[in-house]
């Protein structure tokens, strides 16, 4: 297969689904992309960051057609963290993007389809978190590592 994009070169793409951590899933020409905060439904405009045999990363340039799901991120540093990737997104639809990435993994391999349950929500979706990231920097030898830890 040809790969039909370029690197650094900007295309009009629709999110036809998101991904395992959130990013939204286009595709050119049957060529996968994955776009972090597009969100499934979209119409956006991305630059192609780095291509490989069978997918490509994208940015966001401009979202032309904005999903009724997006939200405000409520969080200050939510963009530059890391720690979180859902919020831009409203909490109803995260538990469902949820349920989907579990139905698609456990069906992946299974020959007999399983039904997977609605995720259960929290009253308060706000707080909690189980990954933590910490940049550690060895003086003696300058150089940066990166941890992180599950609870």
């Amino acid at each position: 297969m040809e790969i039909p994009v370029e690197k650094n070169k900007e295309y009009i793409v629709e999110i036809l689904d998101n991904g395992c951590q959130g990013e939204g899933i286009a595709k050119i020409e049957g060529y996968t992309i994955f776009v972090e905060g597009a969100i499934k439904g979209e119409k956006i405009k991305i630059k192609i960051l780095k291509i490989l045999k069978t997918h490509a990363f994208g940015k966001i340039i401009e979202i032309i057609k904005e999903s009724e799901k997006r939200k405000e991120p409520d969080c200050d540093t939510y963009k530059r963290c890391g720690g979180c990737n859902l919020r831009h997104i409203e909490y109803e639809e995260t538990l469902k993007i949820k349920k989907e990435i579990v139905q698609n993994l456990i069906n992946k391999t299974l020959k007999e389809k399983i039904k997977i349950e609605n995720t259960i929500g929290m009253e308060n979706s706000y707080n909690y978190r189980n990954k933590a990231i910490y940049p550690v920097r060895n003086k003696q030898r300058r150089k940066s590592s990166i941890w992180s830890i599950r609870k």
